[in-house]
């Protein structure tokens, strides 16, 4: 009786907290979890009668990985799916800007609930499945934007069940990745001395500076910084809580969730001001999916999803802040003047210190609504089988900011004169309160279905038409639409031979009148060779299917009304005078030229696969080949000029190729106590540019067509100049006159001249790899499991134009001088450590080299990550019974835990960011009633 009250006061506490919690709300539609069904586009599906390319993960795989998107928890679990952590930025809900991911070379669509939605923050506890669509016959209904395959996110169906209540509670502890080793005061006095010197300076260290560096006597006016130690801490919290509730009967059900995170800063901050000047994210979510029959054939759905996710910034913003952190050289300024006053000078105006604290805070928040309804009514009493099914789904998001930075003061301290002098640097302004919008973005989305399923003698026929539109206004932009009219048929005799067959005619808006819609097709066959005659003594054979699928896609790759010259007027710009009496007038202006023809990019896909499962399916192989030919691809002419002095449109011109192959497999074993898995995926890629409207290119080993797509190209180094005899004796270098310890090119045409025409493709062009293992255990109630991940064949370049933060942390002594040196720049060349340099003779700013794409720059980015641990206990069920719970479970888990690589000062993965990736350790409780 006790715990029926509680349970009672519980639900009323929910339902009291909801509304205060959130603005805004998500509903979805449900059904029990049934891991024998893949959500397909628009439907969902037999998984062992597929003919379409996919790849699941499900809740108890995602829960695992403490990272605040869900888009973390998927490196290496789904075949096919490329991923790269971007950067361990903070306060953004990008996708893209979390991570970067691929599915077989193109960025997909995520559809959450089958709505295209574009906030990656999702807790992990109310996803019931992640399904990655392949294929053209799994993604073709998509219309106009089918060609970039599809992440589709279901979120957790409410079943019929009795009152269960799931509370998690986590606290973990985040630490950077950060592989950058700035040197040392000391070391960069001499090594700037030294850049001074080749460069034909002086020097502006004396050997006394030197000795007061390396001995610390004087650190008001010889500092030795550590900011990384002074103004970062090791490590930030990363806190999460999570309920929800499941409960219903036939007729009504509803699953209500609410999550809240919290992620810290690393700052370390003063405590002087009476606001927080630290970095950090909360984030607020309440979803609820309720599922009503009104009777035996009428379905109400309704989902609705709020979101609030607050993040702060000190007033010098955290970009800035980091940014000096990584490039400030030790020896800039000393942090605190005699008198108490921030310590800086004409060069370094923006002490760190005062960056964090004295600058004031920068807010953000962004609000997100998503509401979707369905409808479904069954039509058997008119024919059996028959039924219909309306959509409609309203997205908003909005995100604001308040502006309350300040400016501040440094003084530059000099005793010259025997007395000190306090010199002024910058000037003070009041606190600002600024409030900004940023984003505003609202989507609309409707769908009418008709479907009819039928089986009969061993036929079984399903057969869906339906209509959407989604309406997309971003801004003050005027709306985006996508328009589909498409239909599936998918039949099957006795599962055992199968045939599908998919089309959409999709419009987009953006395209000229008369020109906005396309036909798109897909068609697949498949065979269960195991439910053949020939086959039906072999009992440990479950399934063995090899199917094939051919299709075309598209993808509405425009700009915004292209078709439409534009023109500026110049209201305030220069004047010009007309008459025997001159009289103003103003200019209008020609924008970039229009294109009136365009029209979609299109892709040819071909997808052939084999289903393999034995032992009673506890064995898995799925193989497949692809070939993913793309056309129609919007892109610049080579061969256009400036003549007109007018900027070219993008044309559909471009024709590129994907191809590769994908393999999962994965055993499951179970005994009376112990069971345990393994499940590890592979996929290899290869690009191909087959069109691009090349400018005229001499040399066929400058040529792009034929070559990966965004082949990177540079010059061929071939070692150091060692002297000026090394020099006189090899190719003269256009535009500028080497000296011992540069960089020597290969002089690929032999014309003497190291200049465009020896530049040529640098890296592999091997097909990528990427792969993926998780394995896992459990007995006697306690669980682990472990994932790791990696890539193969994967090069970058660090070099201006390329990876612009990469290069800033390579190269020496950037922003004119003004910027750090580290620690790969100790074994630079020098005459006497000529044999040994692994970097070209120091020099001040950008040399231009050096430091230009080359070999020289090129480093690989292949690496094995141990990517997520799992380790958990739950408490037998004989004790916590006894106190009215259903279960209690323990855990710890880490992410991005270890990676095995070749680079001694970069990230694999992040190596472009000034946000290094985060490593979490993480603790957690979860308790069932």
């Amino acid at each position: 009786m006790c715990n029926y009250y509680l349970k009672r006061k519980i639900v009323r506490l929910l339902f009291l907290l909801i509304p205060a919690l959130t603005p805004a709300l998500v509903f979805s539609q449900t059904a029990a979890v049934d891991t024998s069904r893949v959500y397909l586009l628009n439907k969902s599906q037999q998984k062992s009668n597929l003919l379409q390319s996919t790849a699941t993960v499900y809740n108890e795989q995602l829960i695992t990985t403490p990272a605040p998107s869900f888009l973390q928890a998927l490196p290496g679990r789904l075949s096919g799916l490329y991923t790269r952590q971007r950067s361990g930025v903070q306060a953004t809900d990008d996708p893209i800007s979390v991570v970067d991911f691929k599915i077989r070379g193109q960025i997909p669509t995520i559809l959450i609930d089958g709505v295209p939605r574009d906030f990656s923050s999702i807790e992990p506890e109310s996803i019931e499945s992640v399904t990655i669509l392949k294929d053209a016959l799994s993604t073709v209904m998509f219309g106009q934007r089918s060609s970039g395959n599809i992440i589709q996110v279901i979120t957790k169906r409410p079943v019929a069940t009795p009152f269960k209540l799931s509370f998690t509670a986590q606290h973990g502890l985040q630490s950077m990745i950060n592989k950058s080793r700035p040197v040392s005061a000391a070391d960069f006095a001499i090594l700037y001395n030294e850049a001074r010197n080749n460069d034909g300076l002086a020097p502006v260290y004396s050997a006394a500076d030197i000795l007061a560096y390396q001995t610390g006597s004087d650190p008001l006016f010889h500092p030795n910084n550590d900011y990384s130690k002074l103004f970062l801490n090791k490590n930030a919290a990363l806190d999460r809580f999570n309920i929800n509730i499941n409960s219903g009967n036939e007729t009504a059900r509803f699953y209500v969730a609410m999550d809240y995170q919290r992620e810290g800063g690393f700052f370390n901050t003063a405590d002087i001001n009476t606001y927080n000047t630290n970095s950090g994210v909360d984030r607020y979510i309440v979803r609820s999916n309720v599922s009503i029959d009104l009777n035996k054939n009428l379905n109400i759905g309704l989902n609705i999803f709020g979101r609030i996710q607050d993040a702060n910034q000190p007033g010098g913003t955290t970009s800035s802040i980091f940014s000096a952190i990584t490039y400030t050289p030790n020896n800039a300024y000393s942090i605190f003047n005699p008198d108490g006053s921030l310590g800086g000078n004409s060069t370094f105006s923006n002490n760190i210190y005062g960056m964090l604290n004295n600058s004031g805070y920068r807010k953000s928040s962004a609000r997100d609504l998503a509401a979707d309804m369905e409808v479904t009514q069954k039509l058997s009493d008119l024919v059996p089988g028959l039924w219909v099914k309306g959509n409609i789904s309203y997205n908003n998001t909005v995100v604001t900011s308040v502006d309350r930075s300040k400016d501040f003061l440094v003084y530059n301290l000099d005793i010259g004169s025997g007395t000190p002098v306090y010199t002024q640097i910058g000037t003070s302004r009041a606190q600002s309160t600024t409030l900004s919008i940023g984003t505003r973005r609202t989507y609309t989305y409707g769908k009418l279905s008709l479907g009819y399923d039928k089986s009969f003698n061993g036929h079984n026929l399903s057969l869906l038409a339906l209509a959407d539109n989604q309406s997309t206004t971003i801004n003050l932009d005027l709306p985006a639409s996508y328009t589909n009219i498409a239909g599936n048929a998918t039949y099957n005799f006795k599962e055992k031979y199968f045939a599908e067959a998919a089309l959409s005619y999709g419009g987009h808006n953006r395209f000229k009148p008369g020109n906005r819609f396309g036909l798109f097709y897909a068609a697949g066959l498949g065979w269960n060779l195991a439910k053949e005659d020939f086959l039906k003594d072999v009992s440990w054979i479950s399934i063995l299917k090899p199917r094939i699928n051919y299709g075309r896609t598209g993808n509405a790759n425009v700009g915004y009304y292209v078709y439409d010259q534009y023109y500026d007027y110049g209201a305030s710009a220069a004047a010009y005078y007309f008459g025997s009496t001159p009289a103003v007038a103003r200019y209008y202006r020609e924008l970039p030229l229009a294109n009136p023809n365009a029209t979609w990019e299109k892709a040819n896909k071909l997808n052939i696969g084999l289903d393999l499962e034995l032992f009673a399916s506890r064995f898995k192989i799925t193989s497949e080949y692809f070939n993913d030919s793309y056309s129609d691809l919007m892109q610049n002419r080579g061969k256009t000029i400036q003549l007109i002095g007018q900027t070219y449109t993008a044309e559909n011109v471009g024709k590129n190729r994907y191809s590769g192959f994908e393999n999962s497999v994965s055993w499951n074993g179970k005994s009376a106590s112990f069971g345990y898995f393994v499940s590890g995926n592979i996929s290899i890629l290869q690009s191909k540019v087959i069109y691009q409207d090349e400018i005229f290119r001499q040399y066929d080993y400058q040529k792009r067509t034929g070559l990966p797509v965004d082949q990177v190209f540079g010059y061929l180094a071939d070692g150091f100049f060692q002297s000026q005899a090394d020099i006189n004796a090899s190719p003269a270098v256009d535009g500028y006159t080497p000296v011992p310890g540069d960089i020597k090119y290969k002089d690929l045409n032999g014309d003497g001249v190291i200049n465009q025409f020896d530049e040529t493709a640098l890296g592999t062009q091997k097909p990528m790899i990427y792969y993926g293992l998780t394995t896992g255990f459990n007995v006697k109630g306690f669980d682990l499991s472990i994932s790791i991940q990696g890539v193969a064949n994967r090069d970058i370049v660090f070099a201006s134009g390329y990876n612009s933060v990469a290069d800033a942390r390579e190269f020496d002594f950037q922003n004119s001088g003004n910027a750090q040196a580290f620690e790969q720049h100790l074994n630079r060349w020098t005459p006497a450590n000529a044999a040994n340099a692994t970097y070209p003779r120091l020099s001040i700013g950008t040399n231009t080299n050096n430091q230009r794409a080359s070999s020289f720059w090129v480093q690989s980015m292949a690496y094995l990550r141990l990517q997520n641990v799992d380790l958990g206990y739950t408490i037998p069920a004989s004790l916590t019974s006894r106190i009215k719970l259903n279960s209690v479970r323990v855990f710890a888990n880490a992410f991005n835990v270890y990676s095995f690589d070749k680079l001694n000062y970069s990230d694999p993965e992040g190596y472009n960011s000034i946000f290094p990736l985060r490593r979490t350790f993480n603790i957690g409780l979860n308790v069932k009633l």
